[in-house]
């Protein structure tokens, strides 16, 4: 994707591991995949896929595992590191499956940074203010676990919008999810 391009572009953000689980995860235990009312939230105690989860010699996730297990299973990895995760949600909104990896991201107690645009293509000029917030993250000692907004959108589009009272906003920096 461009903004996996733009991260390993980027100086600061490019030395840190990324994991892109559409690539390779296509199981699930939920029959519609993306239902945020099925109680998957990839824990061994809410996936009905626990014999197929891991890997039995590599004790990882594997192509046959529920995509909410492998991606729980990073982000415990990632928490457990220090690491965070980097939401991008489009201009439309976030996916149902978006909404899943969040509610599990702050089971996890994982910090992530939501990039949010104004714009239908995601602008990667903006990575710096990721990178920035990232940083800025690491340098607090990683003291909130907050979910962090980044805008990655065009502030002259934002600000000519805001006197017409356009249903676009711009967000509070950090929110509770």
């Amino acid at each position: 994707t461009e903004f996996a391009k733009a991260v390993k572009k980027d100086k600061f953000l490019r030395k840190f591991k990324t994991y892109k689980l559409n690539a390779w995860c296509n199981k699930s235990c939920d029959p519609k995949f993306t239902d945020i009312n099925h109680p998957c939230r990839g824990s061994p105690s809410t996936c009905s896929l626990q014999s197929k989860n891991l890997d039995p010699d590599t004790k990882q996730p594997c192509t046959e595992s529920c995509w909410r297990f492998a991606f729980r299973f990073h982000q415990q990895e990632s928490k457990d590191t220090n690491g965070f995760m980097i939401q991008v949600e489009e201009k439309n909104g976030l996916g149902d499956g978006q909404k899943i990896e969040i509610e599990m991201a702050r089971e996890v107690g994982l910090k992530v940074f939501r990039t949010y645009t104004n714009e239908g293509v995601l602008s990667w000029y903006a990575m710096p203010r990721v990178s920035k917030a990232v940083r800025d993250w690491y340098l607090s000692g990683c003291a909130n676990s907050e979910l962090e907004n980044v805008f990655v959108g065009s502030e002259v589009a934002a600000a000519i919008a805001r006197p017409k009272r356009a249903a676009f906003k711009l967000r509070p920096m950090h929110e509770t999810v």
